[in-house]
């Protein structure tokens, strides 16, 4: 089974143990994810299996979008609501308006230093497993972009933030970015402490929370042998790349993993940074996702992924 299958993942399962429940489920011993959420968030996780396993590398980089909830004037070791209390900010009551203002700071480029219980490597261990024997080490800061950062329901927050209270806000981003860290961010921004209470992945890899079935839908459907309803085609996750469609000679050339020459008209949605192009056979799936190389005397497609 050759495809991609949206999971809303519940609170209290690793990304990991997902994987292997859908492993499980669909019988099929090759599968992964396109981006790790924590064990207590929820939302959206996108899952490859079989030959689409390949494709994790050109998804991934897509932008992602989160719910998060912010918790004004406590922070925690974690930076999230399962830490312990490291500090706490009482007395102050700020302005709904100045946390709006405070948010438009983190637009577009902003420097990020990973937190310790993130997954990032140092000296060959993550840093998560350094914090569990309460070692902390010094981190460099990462640049990630936020293309979007807005309160969820404005009308639902109060007109001052004192010590205690709770708003949501939506967040599109880069690949890399940390929720966790960008909520103590903004909280440290207006003098406080504070954490984020809750995660909550809306759309992740081209695709959003709604197009995503549970662990116990997807068990169902496998019960009543109509998987097939929530398995999509490889070529669904990566729509975002430019295409081609191939002759019958040049599709049998890719599956060889052969190199040929085109016309750059004959691909669809050419950026001007073009890298990789989707190739498409004659009967609409995806063949392979191929290195786009331009040169003096015309287009060279050197296929790099072959499904």
């Amino acid at each position: 089974m050759d495809g991609l299958i949206a999971i809303n993942k519940p609170a209290g399962m690793t990304s990991h143990d997902v994987v292997a429940r859908v492993r499980r489920i669909t019988g099929q011993r090759s599968a992964g994810h396109t981006g790790t959420l924590d064990p207590d968030a929820t939302g959206l996780l996108m899952v490859c299996m079989g030959r689409a396993t390949r494709l994790t590398r050109f998804m991934e980089e897509l932008a992602k979008e989160y719910e998060a909830e912010i918790v004004f004037g406590v922070s925690t070791h974690t930076g999230d609501g399962s830490g312990r209390v490291t500090a706490r900010s009482e007395g102050f009551a700020i302005p709904f308006s100045d946390f709006c203002g405070a948010l438009g700071r983190f637009m577009g480029d902003i420097e990020q230093t990973p937190p310790m219980v993130s997954a990032v490597h140092h000296e060959g261990e993550r840093l998560y497993e350094l914090a569990r024997r309460n070692i902390t080490v010094e981190r460099q800061p990462r640049t990630v972009t936020v293309f979007l950062i807005e309160p969820l329901s404005p009308e639902g927050w109060p007109g001052c933030l004192e010590y205690g209270a709770r708003g949501r806000v939506r967040v599109r981003c880069s690949r890399g970015t940390y929720i966790r860290t960008l909520c103590e961010d903004i909280c440290h921004s207006l003098g406080i402490a504070g954490h984020m209470g809750a995660l909550a992945r809306a759309a992740t890899s081209g695709f959003t929370l709604d197009q995503a079935v549970t662990i116990d839908e997807l068990e169902h459907l496998a019960s009543l042998g109509s998987l097939a309803e929530v398995v999509r085609p490889p070529l669904e996750g990566v729509r975002h790349l430019p295409s081609l469609g191939l002759t019958e000679r040049e599709a049998d050339a890719v599956g060889h993993g052969t190199a040929f020459e085109c016309d750059e008209r004959r691909i669809m949605n050419v950026p001007e940074d073009l890298a990789y192009v989707a190739l498409i056979r004659p009967d609409g799936t995806l063949a392979a996702v191929a290195d786009a190389i331009r040169s003096e005397l015309g287009l060279l497609i050197q296929p790099r992924v072959v499904l």
